[in-house]
């Protein structure tokens, strides 16, 4: 559970965004073609979807998503659920956005915003979900963490991925959007069975301050569940201890001496081959796979 001086900064926030006359705001990217057809791409096959959206702020992404997704002839009953840890930005969006939600009239599907403490496993969201949409959310964890810089992944990092890993159905997908071009706590995350990364089409972006002369780029992370894994397991990779030599791989055969080549482990460190050899473990394709 967060802190009640971190749920009094939010609410003080979205009080002083809407005396501002600006309840409304995109962050990040814009909600285009694109996006959200690469969105609609990674959905399970299922006809009736419940996505979960988690740090909503008072942006209206997941809103668009949903009026793309039922619109036309897609076919798809969709149960949306915009969520985020100030009540008063929840109410400021139901306001804001009352008209559009109910000028949507689809058999089966339903839009809604609450409020949710991401930090606390909610039991009212018993109903497992085929999508975690995240726009920035796990950013203001990854961030508040950087300033203690104590360990190598943050306990309230570790809390946010377990109760996403919970939310989620079996071939459910975390969607994750970041300006952050490398998720170190995300790619460790031994609740994900794989990390697909892309770079966003730039006509979603919105602009940003470009930084030593170079173009800011805005990613897409797509995060598999792994249903193997269960809380209270080692969460991140880079915790697992060193594998013996004689270790196999039980997709290619490969032991953990052939992985390691002519390479030391003292060269890369110990943590580093943990999750090496992990990491190929899980993505590996067969004996054709290579050492990676």
């Amino acid at each position: 559970m967060q802190k009640a001086s971190t749920l009094k900064f939010w609410d003080n926030f979205y009080i002083k965004e809407q005396e501002r006359d600006s309840n409304e705001k995109e962050w990040i990217v814009q909600p285009d073609q694109a996006i959200l057809d690469t969105i609609k791409d990674h959905l399970p096959s299922d006809e009736k979807q419940t996505i979960l959206e988690i740090g909503c702020g008072n942006s209206s992404f997941s809103l668009s998503l949903w009026e793309y997704l039922t619109s036309g002839n897609k076919g798809l009953r969709v149960t949306l659920n915009a969520t985020d840890v100030s009540k008063i930005c929840v109410e400021q969006n139901l306001l804001r956005d009352v008209n559009r939600i109910e000028s949507v009239e689809i058999s089966g599907s339903s839009f809604r915003y609450s409020v949710l403490d991401v930090l606390e496993l909610n039991k009212s969201l018993a109903q497992k979900h085929a999508m975690i949409l995240d726009k920035g959310c796990l950013d203001t964890f990854l961030f508040r963490s950087s300033q203690s810089k104590k360990e190598s992944h943050s306990p309230l990092v570790r809390t946010l991925l377990d109760n996403i890993h919970e939310w989620l159905q079996d071939d459910g997908k975390y969607i994750f959007i970041t300006p952050r071009s490398k998720l170190k706590s995300v790619r460790d995350y031994a609740g994900f069975s794989s990390v697909k990364r892309i770079i966003l089409d730039t006509s979603g972006h919105l602009e940003r301050k470009e930084k030593s002369g170079e173009h800011q780029f805005v990613f897409m992370y797509i995060c598999s569940k792994s249903p193997k894994y269960n809380i209270g397991m080692s969460p991140f990779r880079s915790e697992l201890t060193l594998p013996a030599g004689d270790d196999i791989c039980n997709k290619c055969g490969m032991s953990f001496n052939d992985f390691l080549g002519a390479e030391s482990v003292d060269g890369k460190g110990k943590k580093t081959w943990a999750r090496r050899w992990r990491g190929h473990s899980v993505h590996c394709r067969g004996i054709n796979e290579e050492a990676i």
